[in-house]
């Protein structure tokens, strides 16, 4: 971690405690504790750190979804116009392609030390006319229809929504979607793929691990085999990237918005930007 991700840690920190912070004694408890894990976790990924403060709070705070309410939220407002998003696809000169865009763009819900757009629906239709600074979906899109095997790395709620009518414009025989072990700040979990019944057009399975990432040391075996063998692997959000950058692979490929300049600088783009991109061996 460098000054950035410390000061991303530190506003974390805060919005956890102002959120549950009620109970003053509860709340300078967490703090302390927080900090002390701060301090002393420099040396490990971002994502790792992150698992640590958040199993703190829902230790201290006594909420094991501390995001639930907010999640249900993202999940039926995006599932609300589900239909519409579907017409928008099918209708376009390139279903594919706007699919993609659409699953990128949905990655703005996060509730974790970046903001949530107050006006979810309106900021989405804005980022369709955006281009993506960086834009490889048609090398995904190859490979995906090559493969045998398709490995799609969740990422977070609402979100899914996008995923779910991505994975159906795809429309391929053998693609495995992947949840979270257990609740991790707004992060997909099974409950969230079956409320929008992600399992009607694909197999579904959890890593195995509650961090707001993919770090595969920690995953089930299950989950480890399935990225080691996969034809295509697709890692969603920055959570997942931050898991995986240095991972050097045939055919994995980063969907995301970037929403910190450290890893916008990493990708060669700025912040906000929408990416589609191959990490490449």
């Amino acid at each position: 971690m460098n000054s950035e991700c410390l000061a991303c840690q530190a506003k974390t920190i805060n919005h956890i405690a102002n959120k549950f912070g009620s109970d003053q004694k509860a709340t300078a408890k967490f703090k302390e504790e927080a900090n002390y894990i701060v301090a002393n976790s420099q040396s490990l990924p971002t994502p790792y750190s992150g698992l640590l403060l958040h199993r703190l709070a829902k230790r201290i705070f006594k909420t094991e979804n501390l995001y639930a309410n907010e999640k249900l939220k993202a999940n039926k407002l995006l599932q609300l116009n589900y239909s519409h998003w579907k017409s928008l696809v099918s209708k376009s000169e390139n279903p594919l392609y706007v699919a993609a865009k659409l699953a990128v763009i949905g990655n703005i819900i996060d509730y974790g030390a970046h903001s949530v757009p107050d006006d979810i629906d309106s900021e989405i239709k804005h980022l369709l006319k955006k281009e993506f600074a960086l834009n490889e979906s048609e090398e995904m899109f190859e490979a995906i229809k090559n493969a045998k095997t398709v490995l799609y790395l969740g990422d977070n709620a609402g979100e899914i929504v996008f995923d779910k009518l991505f994975i159906e414009t795809l429309n391929h025989p053998n693609l495995i979607f992947v949840v979270r072990g257990e609740p991790i700040i707004n992060d997909v979990t099974f409950e969230d793929s079956q409320f929008v019944k992600m399992e009607e057009v694909c197999k579904v399975i959890s890593n195995g691990h509650d961090a707001p990432s993919t770090l595969l040391e920690n995953c089930s075996s299950e989950l480890q085999n399935l990225y080691k063998n996969a034809d295509v692997v697709i890692s969603k959000g920055q959570g997942n990237l931050e898991g995986l950058l240095d991972e050097k692979r045939d055919n994995l490929f980063f969907m995301l918005m970037a929403k910190c300049d450290l890893i916008a600088g990493r990708l060669g783009v700025k912040k906000r930007d929408l990416v589609i991109k191959q990490n490449k061996k």
